[in-house]
C-alpha cells in the first residue's frame, strides 16, 4: 500500500469513526487535532495572528469541521486536510479583517489642514523683508547699527547697549538712539514708497 492510499485510508476511518461516534470517536478527534496543530503555526508565520488567537480559530475550526463531518456536509471530494485548512485559514482571515488597524472612519466633516501657500510666501516675504533690513543697516553708522541690533534683535537693556557704543551719559544716549531710529525709518520708507 502508497503512503497516499494509507493516507486516504486512514481519513476514511477517521471520518468513519466520527460519523459512527461511539469510544473510537474521542480518539480518532484528538488525531485529527493532532495532525493539523502544524497549521497554527504555519498562519501564524504568514499572518502574524498571536498563536493563542489560532488555538482559538484552531479549536472553531475543529468543531466546525467535526460538525461538517457528522452532517454529511464534507463529501470528501477533497483530502480532509486540504478542507480543513482552507477553513482555517479563512477563519484567520476574517479575525484579520474584524481586527484591522486601518478600518477607514468615515467622519460626518472633514477635517481643516492650514494652507501650506501662504506659509510658504510669509517665510519668502520675511526673508526679503530681513535681507531688506540688513541692506538698510549697511548705509547705517556703526554706532546706529550697534543700538538698533542690541535692541530690536539681541533685546539688550539700554544700559548694555550704551556701554557697547561706548557713552555712558543716558540723556547723550537716548538722542543718538533717538537719531537711528528716525535715519533708519526715513530709509525704510524710501524703500517701501518704491
Amino acid at each position: 500500500m502508497t503512503d497516499a492510499q494509507k493516507i486516504k485510508s486512514d481519513e476514511h476511518a477517521l471520518i468513519a469513526a466520527i460519523k459512527n461516534g461511539g469510544t473510537n470517536k474521542n480518539k480518532y478527534v484528538t488525531q485529527l487535532i493532532n495532525d493539523y496543530q502544524g497549521y497554527i503555526h504555519k498562519l501564524h508565520s504568514k499572518t502574524s495572528i498571536s498563536e493563542s488567537i489560532l488555538k482559538d480559530i484552531f479549536t472553531d475550526t475543529v468543531l466546525l469541521v467535526l460538525e461538517h463531518i457528522e452532517s454529511e456536509t464534507f463529501r470528501g471530494e477533497s483530502k480532509l486536510s486540504t478542507y480543513f485548512y482552507k477553513i482555517f485559514y479563512f477563519k484567520a482571515v476574517d479575525y484579520l479583517r474584524h481586527h484591522a488597524a486601518n478600518k477607514i472612519d468615515y467622519m460626518d466633516s472633514l477635517p481643516e489642514y492650514a494652507d501650506d501657500k501662504q506659509n510658504i510666501m510669509q517665510q519668502l516675504e520675511s526673508t526679503e523683508t530681513l535681507s531688506q533690513i540688513i541692506q538698510l543697516l549697511d548705509k547705517m553708522c556703526l554706532p546706529c547699527r550697534q543700538i538698533i541690533m542690541g535692541w530690536a534683535y539681541w533685546g539688550f537693556k539700554t544700559e548694555e547697549i550704551s556701554d557697547r557704543i561706548g557713552e555712558s551719559d543716558p540723556v547723550k544716549y537716548s538722542k543718538i538712539k533717538y537719531n537711528c531710529i528716525v535715519k533708519f525709518k526715513k530709509l525704510w520708507n524710501k524703500i517701501v514708497d518704491s
